[in-house]
């Protein structure tokens, strides 16, 4: 099932714990490519470190929007990230996708990636927009129809605890950031070794 437009307008910290264990999927030709989402980040409307911390602007516009939406933003000149629009009113806020396991389109994603190390193909927010081919044309787009699509677990062969090995959820400190660096809302499935960091 891909998850509808409301299971985004749910509480940020939930949504990014939520889609532990989904599946982001891109239709691109006769190439799709996906992957387990594997770890997140939250990052809520008034958090120093969310690009919405200081208002609207045309970069960040979709993150005022509704939810379920693909917010992408580039850093270091290099790398696109994928953000998902989440919540609703003064409650929006941001969900990170910081690595995923890939499941489908490996050999593309290592041809993109140069490399034919699985673990390290998603392993972090650019990578995995790197392997996906995931740009700026994205910014806006629905995760729930057209080419980019977020798949609960129920949808995949096996249960989710069965695809995982029944891996418990770690919460812990965001990383890669230089405000708010205290706050516990980065999500990620212990022992999975395509997380980002450990």
């Amino acid at each position: 099932m891909i998850l509808p437009p409301s299971f985004y307008t749910g509480d940020t910290l939930d949504v990014a714990r939520n889609l532990l264990g989904c599946r982001l999927t891109h239709r691109e030709g006769r190439n799709t490519t996906a992957g387990r989402i594997v770890e997140t980040e939250a990052y809520l409307r008034q958090d120093p470190a969310a690009h919405s911390f200081h208002g609207k602007t045309r970069s960040n516009s979709v993150l005022f929007g509704p939810p379920g939406r693909a917010h992408l933003f580039f850093i270091y000149g290099k790398h696109w990230c994928l953000n998902v629009v989440c919540g609703e009113g003064d409650h929006r806020g941001a969900v990170l996708l910081r690595a995923l396991e890939p499941l489908e389109g490996i050999p593309v994603m290592q041809e993109r990636r140069g490399t034919v190390e699985k673990h390290l193909l998603c392993s972090g927010p650019g990578r995995l927009t790197q392997a996906l081919a995931i740009t700026g044309e994205f910014n806006g787009a629905p995760l729930f129809s057209g080419p980019l699509r977020i798949i609960s677990p129920d949808n995949m062969p096996g249960s989710w605890q069965e695809h995982d090995g029944g891996q418990e959820i770690v919460q812990t400190i965001r990383i890669g950031i230089s405000r708010a660096t205290d706050q516990p809302y980065r999500f990620y499935l212990k022992g999975n070794p395509n997380v980002s960091r450990r």
